[in-house]
C-alpha cells in the first residue's frame, strides 16, 4: 500500500465524508460509551459483585444490537497508569459475507493471549451496518506487535476491503487509567477508503488531542446509559 496522505488538522478531504472532522463528535462519544461499559465491569469486579477472569468474554444485547467486552487483564486495568486506546469504526457493506468477518474477529480475540499488553477489547453493533471497537492497551509498542501478527494482517489485507466501504482508526489514551473518570483523548486518526482504486489511505495528527486541536465543542462523555444488561 502507498504511503498515506497527510491531512491537516482541520482538513475535510473532498469525496471522503467518512474522513470529515465532523465525525469526531460521535466517535469520541461512542468510545467513551464503550469505555464506560468496561468501567462498570471493573468496578463491580473490584467491589466483589462479579469475578472477572483473564480473557473472559462477556456478551449482551441492547435493543437487539450486540455488545461484547473481552477483559484480557482485569488486574492491570484496575491500575492508575495512563493507558493507550485504539478505536475502530467501519462502514460495513450490505452484501458482505458475515462468516469471514465473524471468523476474523474470533481469531483476533483468540490471539490476545499472545499479547499481554492488550488489556481489553470492546465492540458494539450499531444501526445501518456500522460497527465500533475499542481496544485498551499498555503502550504503543503493544499495538505495533499485534498489527504485525499474521491474523491481524489477514484481517487488514483480506477481510476489511471486502467487508467495509471505509474504515477509520483512532489512536489515543486515557489519562490515569481505565477506571479513572477521565475520557478518551484521540491523538491521531488513520483512514482507508476501499471503494477507490487504489485504496485511498490518509492520516491526521491531532496535537494535544482532538478537543484541543479542533477547538470544537466535542462532548466530554456520552449521555447514554452504560453497560445495560451486564
Amino acid at each position: 500500500m502507498e504511503e498515506p496522505i497527510h491531512l491537516a488538522t482541520r482538513e475535510d478531504p473532498e469525496g471522503h465524508p467518512f474522513a470529515s472532522t465532523d465525525q469526531y463528535r460521535g466517535d469520541i462519544a461512542l468510545l467513551n460509551y464503550l469505555l464506560q461499559d468496561l468501567r462498570v465491569l471493573l468496578r463491580r469486579h473490584k467491589k466483589g459483585e462479579i469475578t472477572l477472569s483473564k480473557f473472559q468474554t462477556i456478551t449482551w444485547e441492547v435493543h437487539g444490537l450486540e455488545r461484547r467486552t473481552v477483559v484480557c487483564q482485569p488486574e492491570e486495568l484496575l491500575g492508575d497508569k495512563t493507558v493507550c486506546i485504539v478505536g475502530f469504526f467501519g462502514d460495513r457493506r450490505s452484501n458482505a459475507n458475515q462468516n469471514p468477518i465473524d471468523a476474523s474477529e474470533f481469531d483476533l480475540i483468540a490471539e490476545f493471549t499472545r499479547f499481554p499488553g492488550i488489556l481489553s477489547y470492546s465492540s458494539v453493533e450499531l444501526v445501518d451496518g456500522y460497527w465500533a471497537n475499542l481496544v485498551v492497551h499498555n503502550a504503543s509498542d503493544d499495538r505495533e506487535d499485534w498489527r504485525a501478527s499474521d491474523v491481524h494482517k489477514k484481517a487488514v489485507d483480506d477481510v476489511a476491503p471486502l467487508a467495509y466501504h471505509s474504515v477509520r482508526i483512532h489512536n489515543g489514551c486515557v489519562v490515569a487509567g481505565a477506571t479513572s473518570s477521565n475520557t478518551v483523548v484521540v491523538e491521531s486518526t488513520k483512514y482507508w477508503d476501499y471503494d477507490t482504486t487504489p485504496t485511498w489511505h490518509a492520516c491526521r495528527p491531532l496535537p494535544g488531542g482532538a478537543r484541543a486541536a479542533l477547538q470544537g465543542p466535542i462532548p466530554e462523555d456520552s449521555s447514554a446509559e452504560p453497560a445495560e444488561g451486564v
